[in-house]
């Protein structure tokens, strides 16, 4: 999860940068220039959902495998203690 924050911050820092980067552009189309950066910050919202979404799936399909390969204890059966041999 620390890395979806992370490149979404670089991709934000990006995209500043980028709308920053041309000097040339006077001042009177900041409204433009501030809803593009705003469909841009969407755009990279909706990338980190669906990510999110993804790696949600495969966890929860990994937890699946995970617990149909180990059978379930039998409840009642004798347990083995492993130190019992003194190899701690």
């Amino acid at each position: 999860m620390r890395g979806v924050w992370a490149v979404s911050g670089i991709l934000l820092l990006l995209g500043l940068a980028a709308t920053e980067a041309d000097p040339q552009r006077d001042d009177t189309d900041w409204c433009e220039r501030d809803k593009a950066l705003h469909k841009r910050l969407d755009i990279v919202e909706k990338n980190i959902e669906q990510t999110v979404n993804h790696l949600e799936a495969e966890i929860s399909a990994l937890l699946r495998f995970i617990e149909a390969s180990n059978p379930p204890l039998q409840l009642g059966a004798p347990t083995m203690d492993i130190f019992e041999n003194g190899l701690h």
